[in-house]
This record gives structure tokens, sequence and C-alpha cells, in this order.
């Protein structure tokens, strides 16, 4: 059975993320954050996962699981319109250890475009329902997720990331609120002659509009960061 299961799986992507930064707020100025990242497709779709763990007044663990059933893998047709090269029913959750008092978890369900093509490792616009545990109200989430290799001269980079654009019914506050983190990453096991596309340095630029909601709390933080891929 365990070899069944691994067969069903067509490719796989696994990386070790480790990232220092400060000028967050609600939280202490510097920390180094460990993040674990996961995406597989199976036959018919795929599955994505992030952990992240750091020290912020304690030891604090925040994770996002999806999983998405594919409508070209499920019916063999090809689904493509314009752009768009398949459709995908996305469900997920966001769960974390804090707060103490009632630790946060929120709901997402939604579609998502597969906006790939020869220029992106992948290209997609997720479209979903959020709901967190602590609102009343159902929201809404955009979120754009991107990973675009590029050269200049012999030497290899990738620029990569994601938005969350959530809209003022997903929080307590009634604001709208966004989080983008872009990452400028530089191949150095390919300029050191090792391997190509399996350890990288650079930098994280987060930018938070209203974090959590809250009115004019802005944050904007520098990481530097290490990531290894296997």
């Amino acid at each position: 059975m365990p070899v069944r299961a691994w067969q069903a799986i067509d490719w796989s992507s696994s990386n070790v993320q480790l990232l220092y930064g400060g000028d967050f707020i609600f939280a202490e100025q510097g920390r180094t954050t460990v993040t674990v990242e996961h995406a597989h497709g199976w036959k018919y779709g795929t599955n994505f996962f992030f952990v992240d763990m750091y020290h912020n007044n304690g030891f604090e663990i925040y994770a996002e699981v999806y999983s998405y059933l594919s409508l070209a893998k499920i019916t063999g047709v090809d689904v493509s319109l314009g752009p768009i090269k398949d459709f995908s029913l996305a469900g997920g959750v966001n769960i974390s250890n804090r707060p103490a008092a009632r630790n946060f978890q929120s709901y997402l369900v939604g579609i998502s475009f597969d906006l790939g093509n020869q220029y992106f490792d992948y290209l997609q616009l997720d479209v979903m329902a959020y709901k967190d545990d602590s609102v009343h109200s159902w929201g809404v989430q955009y979120t754009p997720v991107w990973s675009f290799p590029f050269a200049i001269g012999t030497t290899k980079f990738k620029f990569r990331g994601f938005v969350d654009v959530k809209d003022a019914n997903t929080n307590r506050y009634g604001n709208v609120s966004m989080l983008a983190q872009p990452q400028l990453l530089l191949d150095v096991g390919d300029l050191a002659g090792w391997k190509s596309d399996v350890f990288y340095i650079g930098t994280e630029f987060s930018y938070w509009l209203n974090k959590f909601g809250v009115k004019d709390a802005n944050e904007a933080a520098w990481q530097g960061m290490m990531i290894g891929f296997f």
C-alpha cells in the first residue's frame, strides 16, 4: 500500500527556509523564522502546506494547508480558456498556537485558476471565501502566487512570493488587509558549480497593510533568507 500511495504522486517539491529580519509590529523587533514548505501533485490535483516557527514572546507556530481538485485531471479534458490553463476547487485551513486563550483558526473554500506558462515555475490565482473562527461573517480572500526564474548573464535568480488580499468581512475591525511577501533569490548552488535549483540566498520583503485588520497598522519588514530545496 505505501508503494501505491507514492506511485500516485506525479511530482513533489519541498524546501526549508531560514529567515532573519526586524521592524515587525505586534511582535519582537528582530526574529529568526524557520519555514518548512511542501507541495505535490497527485492523480486528481495538488496539495500544499507550509509551517512557520519562530519566537514571538514565546514559541509560535503558524501553518497553512491547502488541497486542490483539478478539473482537467478529474475529467481528462482540456479545460484551458485563454491564459487559464486549469480550474481547481480549493479548500484550506490556517492555524496557529496563538493567541493562547483562543488559538487562531480560519477556513477557506473557493476556486483556483492555474495561469502557468513557459516563463513561470508556477503562477496561480486563488479566489476563496474566508472565515476566521473569531469573526461571525464570511469574507473573501484573493491570492496570486508565483515563481519566476530568470538569469542575468550566467547568474540565475528566482523571484517568487504571494499576495493575500482580504476584504473587510474577514476581520472584526471591518478593514481591508493585504499581506505581500515577495522574495528575490540567488541560485548559489549553480553559481558555485554544485547543482542548480537546490540552494538559494536572498531577501524577502514583507508588507502588511492593516495587519490583522487593524486600521493603519502597516508593517514593512526586510528579511535575509536562505532556502534549500529537496
